[in-house]
């Protein structure tokens, strides 16, 4: 699971172009982030996801990872000054957990460990003094603590199954991974939308989503209504960091359950294909 969360990140971040988000063309609407810089994150994270599973492999409990991972969002802080990959670094975090406990487990049981692991990290202690959790409070919206309790519903139920969907109609892995985006876009209560740009934000996440979708199916190039979007997100100031968090995810899990003779993860990162940036 290790190579195929620093691939789904990889991918993720290659993706381009995306609506108010960090790609090869463009920071989006995060000012203190940059294309390189979340590179460099990824590596500090891939230090993580390797310390995390030889920790689980000798014995290590949940609450223990948990520290594990507070000491590299630390080192992350301090090294970029910046909220680069929190979130990836949680849920990467919770699915190593998951997978340790069911390491032969199909989609729906790996779901199912993941709820488990959530619930045991937030059956006696739910943040409280984090920008997520203010949002939260604020919009009274579940965000990631309700979505990884429920075993990442929006992965499993939507984005993967959606990502399947446009390999199997002959789209191209990057069109595939696009078709999962919008997937997420219509569904995950995104606490960065809210935080930036409230319902409404999020209400235009959605329907940005629902009509990116309407484009892939009938084979139009999404090229276009992407760079708009963009343009409108970055004067608003929108992003959507949990359904980048949720993407990266959906797209790390693709690489696991392939069989042992397709592109598996220890072939490493190869890259997707990019849109023209003209």
């Amino acid at each position: 699971m290790v190579g195929a969360l620093v691939e789904g990140l990889h991918e993720e971040l290659a993706l381009t172009p995306k609506p108010g988000l960090v790609d090869c063309i463009n920071n989006g609407s995060h000012p203190d982030l940059s294309y390189s810089l979340m590179l460099d994150s990824i590596e500090v994270l891939s230090s993580y996801f390797a310390a995390g599973a030889e920790a689980l492999e000798a014995g290590c409990d949940v609450e223990a990872l948990r520290e594990l991972g507070k000491c590299f969002e630390q080192s992350m802080l301090h090294c970029f000054q910046s909220n680069t990959h929190r979130g990836a670094l949680f849920l990467g975090g919770i699915l190593l957990a998951a997978v340790h406990r069911s390491p032969d487990g199909d989609e729906a049981s790996l779901s199912s460990s993941v709820a488990a692991v959530a619930k045991q990290l937030f059956d006696k202690r739910v943040p409280l003094d984090t920008i997520g959790a203010k949002v939260r409070r604020q919009y009274a919206a579940g965000g990631i603590v309700a979505e990884s309790l429920q075993g990442l519903p929006s992965v499993f139920e939507f984005s993967l199954p959606a990502l399947h969907k446009g390999l199997d109609c002959g789209m191209t892995q990057r069109e595939a991974c696009l078709l999962a985006m919008t997937a997420l876009m219509q569904t995950v209560e995104d606490t960065t939308a809210l935080r930036r740009c409230g319902p409404l934000g999020l209400a235009m996440v959605g329907e940005d989503g629902r009509r990116l979708e309407a484009i892939l199916l009938a084979g139009k190039s999404p090229d276009p209504y992407l760079k708009d979007a963009d343009r409108r997100y970055r004067a608003r100031h929108l992003t959507m960091g949990g359904v980048a968090d949720l993407l990266a995810v959906t797209i790390a899990l693709q690489h696991y359950f392939l069989p042992a003779d397709g592109n598996s993860e220890s072939q490493g990162y190869q890259g997707i294909e990019t849109a023209s940036i003209g």
